[in-house]
């Protein structure tokens, strides 16, 4: 009877594991642009977003305004758009804009601070986090959901119903106080069903959820072995996730397998040293990962295959780098 049950359990578990990895098909469609990555800096006595070649080469800052803060970059699919947030009006709201600054666009209009927005597969919507206050003054962060022409707003995650006493972590990038309840950093899965995040819910450290775009389903990210990390990214080729694990002040890039049912169990850590990397993010063709990395002292931009080999620093300025994006 044991054998015919444990039989029995291992053809489930097999067919199991087949249909979480086969997936719909999504056709990557490259926007045939040259290689660019995006990133914040805080050089020149402010905060802008600036453009490098993969090389390092072609260093180009997005805007000369000395008044206005940009940060938190995200390519759009097609890599004509660029997404971020930015105090122009204000209030930190999210925006976009040509790859050389002009043409911005207000996206959002609120009254709360708006961060770090994700573009969808197809284009048509951005997930990003915004700094909140429930009706007992409580603070939190979460996730919205919004057209990329600014329509249809819509809140997706709601942490009122639960508290958290976790400690704040610096993939919030917004350096919130303890006790905060937080949803942070929103990437969507190749086929754009899925948006992927972490959060401190679970009260005692940060862990890996998904949910449907419009907030439903809200679950752990694989069966039975919850993933502990923040600041995930989904390759739109591969369906590798990279992330972060460690603290905010000594974190490590890990990458493992989406498409499995089981991700922890093929999670592999890319670096390995006394320094803090963070803010990963894939390349176009799923075969490199843009990084940061605090190795000479401040935070610089960093390459290196998507097998951790090949690591190559990019920006070399004595202010501190944030949050590539690649197209």
């Amino acid at each position: 009877m044991r054998k015919a049950f444990s039989v029995t359990l291992s053809i489930s578990l097999m067919a199991l594991i087949a249909a979480s990895c086969s997936g719909s098909t999504v056709t990557y469609k490259p926007s045939n642009l040259p290689g660019l990555i995006a990133f914040a800096s805080e050089r020149d006595n402010t905060a802008h977003i600036y453009t490098v070649k993969p090389d390092g080469n072609d260093l180009k800052s997005t805007s000369s305004d000395n008044q206005t803060f940009d940060g938190l970059p995200a390519w759009s699919p097609d890599g004509t758009r660029i997404a971020f947030n930015s105090n122009q009006s204000d209030n930190y709201e999210i925006w976009s804009m040509n790859e050389d600054g002009s043409d911005r666009r207000k996206i959002t209009s609120e009254k709360e601070k708006n961060y770090a927005p994700s573009w969808s597969p197809d284009g048509t919507r951005i997930a990003f986090i915004g700094e909140r206050k429930d009706a007992a003054g409580d603070a939190s962060v979460e996730i919205f959901v919004i057209n990329s022409d600014g329509s249809d707003f819509k809140q997706v995650t709601d942490s009122s119903t639960w508290v958290s006493s976790a400690e704040p972590s610096a993939e919030s990038g917004q350096g919130h106080s303890e006790k905060v309840r937080w949803n942070s950093v929103p990437t969507w899965s190749p086929d754009g069903f899925k948006i992927l995040f972490a959060s401190n819910r679970d009260d005692t450290r940060p862990i890996l959820y998904t949910m449907n775009p419009d907030g439903s389903d809200q679950k752990k990210l694989g069966l039975f072995f919850e993933v502990d990390g923040t600041q995930p990214d989904w390759s739109p080729v591969t369906n590798k996730i990279v992330f972060v694990r460690g603290s905010a002040a000594r974190g490590d890039i890990w990458v493992m397998d989406g498409g499995s049912p089981f991700p922890l169990l093929t999670a592999k850590k890319l670096s390995d040293n006394l320094d803090n990397n963070h803010s990963p993010a894939w390349s176009p063709d799923g075969a490199q990962i843009a990084f940061i990395s605090d190795t000479h002292g401040n935070a610089d931009v960093f390459i290196m295959n998507a097998d951790g080999s090949n690591v190559r620093r990019i920006t070399y300025d004595k202010a501190n780098d944030y949050h590539p994006t690649w197209r």
